[in-house]
């Protein structure tokens, strides 16, 4: 048999021929022409006798390399190293040609050499071997590899598969081969070759050992990869671990990792940011012991139940020294150390709130200038009744012809009007002053009703009529009442300069509209204001809640009334959107309903013409203003009322007159050019912490913050102007025995 797969040279070797021999008895003929059987069975014994020795020798041979590759196999580190010594030991146990070459991937399937040992190895120099099914696929490499078989080639000159490689074959001097296939299946590897210098010099049972070497050489390099997969994982983890703990300790947010409440790990940023140190660590502490109380409800309630994938919220948390501070904290769950656990990465944002709040407060003040000429006009209304009416009281009684009742009437007017005054007032006041309150549930509806009042005003003169439809009962909602209606002010006076500036371009008979709804939507407040005007552009649409973007022209509008407005009424969980469809302009706050609390319910207003009967007519009043005029009317009406009265005009000459006499009860203004009202209300504080206190004063500021630090039940501040019905309600009730 020329050539064969070791399937076709198995009966060869059973009969105890080589592959390719013929077998049988040779006869040789005597001179006279007879035969010697007795020569004939020496020579072919002598025959037997050879093959049988070079067959032992092959075993041999073939069963060392068996033994050598598998202790290499078992001193393996590198395959590239493992693989030329495999095909060392062949060339040392006799071979020509020793290597290894790997199938490549579809559709080309080259196969590469990868490692070559002895003295044929010009042999695969410029050669081409493949696995497919074309010329360069059909030689015992690309057979063995493809089938996964070995494949014997008995003799190179024979061997028809062998042809494309036979005139290399015959230059380097090799008769026989056998390719042996490493790798099964779908995980193919490549072949392992061996080649001899004569030929039939590989049998069934070298073939057998052969693929030994091969399966042992397929598992050790199999091995290998996979040691090599995991010194690559391994070092892929080291890596990226080392990466992410430089990211993390790196990073310029907080990163906090807790376990069922209890901090496990905190980066530098957060030591940073919480305060921490080596004496005081944030490691062990309950997390929640770094929120604040106004915000550890909703943290209680996460922590208890925490919301899948990534959540961003908004929370008021506190350093270890109690210094509060707003934060953005962004939580997923993980695993950490094996457990599961919870990672906060947590971003200070005081400087971005103290931007947005400074942007806020531009917004309401451009608002402001915007309403400065409406403003006006708003106050002299009332101003102008109570100069009209003091002027013609005064005439009239002059000329004695003023009744008591005309003069009641009269000054009844002026101080119906000195309240709508002080409500214009408090308005602005309201309005213009930096919101500190804290969040609360208050009632949208007059919220809406406050921001028309302001404004309403300056839309008559421009001949807009507002169209109000307000419910009856409250639409409680949870935030801050100033900034509702700041949102509101600025759509209304966005839908005014839209009619107003829009007036020439309509129709004669048309008239400027603007439509306030405002009503319950499932669990959600709906507030709608819209007006009949040109409407806003398709272009302008998609940039109308961005900063600084205005449609206004120029040096009108600052572009952050809209921008600030969405940005409001998102920090209130709510929405605000422009309507598309209708005429002119239709935006929609959307607010959800705080269905737990009862809207608030307005304080009665007291009557400013009423007068309370003095309890004591020994009681002792301090009236503390530098308005002479003021303080002088003051006394003047609680003298009247009974009471023993001292003035003083700034709070140093004050506190001269407390220390020599004693007062019951106090009435201070704020502002005074030597020695403030603060500092005497703090002085009169500790001598008697429960000396009755009212603060009367119009800084707009003060107002705010020493009611908010002051006020009791043995302090009370009003604004100015005040009313002296309020004021000596109140002057009646201090006097009371406390109780």
């Amino acid at each position: 048999m020329a050539h064969g797969t070791l399937a076709e040279d198995e009966p060869a070797a059973k009969h105890g021929r080589a592959p390719g021999s013929r077998g049988g008895i040779i006869r040789l003929r005597r001179p006279g022409g007879t035969v010697s059987s007795l020569q004939s069975r020496e020579r072919a014994a002598m025959s037997r006798d050879s093959d049988t020795n070079t067959g032992r020798r092959r075993i041999d041979q073939a069963a060392n390399l068996l033994v050598r590759t598998t202790e290499a196999l078992l001193q393996a580190s590198d395959e590239l190293e493992l693989l030329e010594q495999i095909c060392l030991i062949g060339i040392e146990a006799g071979h020509c040609l020793s290597w290894i070459g790997y199938a490549g991937r579809p559709p080309e399937r080259q196969v590469t050499v990868m490692a070559r040992a002895g003295q044929a190895v010009g042999y695969l120099d410029d050669i081409a071997i493949s696995w497919n099914n074309d010329a360069f696929g059909q030689g015992p490499t690309g057979t063995a590899i493809r089938t996964g078989q070995p494949y014997v080639v008995a003799d190179t000159k024979t061997d028809p598969a062998f042809a494309p490689w036979r005139h290399k074959a015959e230059l380097h001097g090799f008769r026989s081969g056998v390719a042996l296939p490493l790798g099964e299946g779908e995980q193919k590897i490549g072949a392992l070759m061996y080649y001899a210098t004569q030929p039939q010099m590989f049998d069934a049972q070298v073939v057998g050992m052969l693929m030994g070497v091969a399966r042992n050489l397929s598992h050790g390099i199999t091995t290998l990869r996979m040691r090599a997969r995991h010194q690559q994982v391994a070092r892929e983890l080291a890596e990226s671990e080392q990466r992410y703990r430089s990211l993390v300790e790196l990073a310029p947010d907080a990163i906090v990792v807790h376990g069922h409440g209890s901090i496990l790990f905190a980066n530098q940023a957060a030591i940073h940011a919480f305060g921490a140190s080596s004496r005081a660590p944030l490691t062990g502490k309950p997390v929640l012991d770094l929120v604040h109380p106004d915000s550890r409800g909703d943290a209680l309630e996460r922590l208890e139940t925490p919301p899948p994938g990534h959540i961003l919220n908004h929370y008021r948390l506190l350093r270890l020294d109690g210094t509060p501070f707003e934060a953005e904290v962004l939580a997923c769950s993980i695993s950490f150390r094996g457990l599961p656990a919870r990672l906060l990465v947590v971003r200070d944002i005081s400087e971005r709130t103290r931007v947005q709040e400074t942007l806020m407060q531009t917004a309401k003040l451009a608002t402001l200038g915007e309403m400065a000429a409406g403003l006006v006009h708003e106050l002299s209304q009332p101003l102008n009744i109570i100069r009209l009416a003091s002027e013609g009281a005064m005439m009239l009684i002059e000329r004695d012809k003023a009744t008591q009742e005309f003069q009641t009437q009269q000054f009844a007017l002026i101080a119906e009007q000195c309240e709508r005054t002080a409500e214009i007032i408090d308005d602005i006041r309201i309005f213009s002053r930096r919101d500190t309150t804290p969040v609360q549930v208050f009632d949208a509806a007059l919220a809406v009703r406050s921001a028309i009042e302001v404004l309403e005003g300056q839309f008559r003169p421009d001949g807009i009529s507002v169209d109000l439809d307000l419910p009856i009962g409250p639409l409680p909602v949870s935030g801050r009442r100033i900034q509702l209606e700041q949102v509101t002010m600025n759509l209304l006076n966005n839908a005014h300069h839209a009619l107003r500036d829009s007036k020439d371009a309509m129709p004669a008979d048309w008239i400027g509209k603007i439509i306030v709804r405002a009503n319950r939507q499932g669990d959600n407040v709906e507030i709608v204001i819209a007006d009949n005007g040109p409407g806003i552009p398709d272009s302008m649409k998609a940039h109308l809640f961005e900063p600084f973007f205005t449609t206004k022209e120029a040096g009108r509008g600052t572009g952050l009334g809209l921008s600030v407005s969405h940005g409001l009424v998102t920090a209130m969980k709510g929405g605000l959107i422009l309507r598309e469809g209708g005429e002119g302009a239709t935006f929609v706050i959307t607010l959800p309903l705080d269905l737990e609390a009862a809207g608030p319910q307005p304080l009665p207003a007291l009557s400013p013409g009423r007068t309370p009967a003095a309890v004591s007519a020994d009681a002792h009043i301090l009236v503390v203003d530098d308005e002479a005029t003021a303080a002088e009317t003051l006394a003047r009406y609680l003298r009247e009322l009974g009471y023993r009265v001292s003035i003083a005009g700034t709070g140093i000459e004050a506190w001269a007159l407390f220390s020599e006499d004693p007062a019951d009860v106090v009435i201070t203004d704020l502002r005074m050019p030597a020695g403030n009202g603060e500092q005497l209300v703090e002085k009169l504080r500790d001598f008697d912490p429960l000396l009755p206190i009212v603060i009367v004063t119009g800084h707009l500021g003060a107002t705010e913050r020493v009611a908010a630090n002051l006020e009791d039940d043995r302090c009370a501040v009003l604004k100015k102007p005040v009313a002296l019905g309020q004021l000596g309600d109140l002057v009646t009730v201090f006097l009371q025995p406390p109780t």
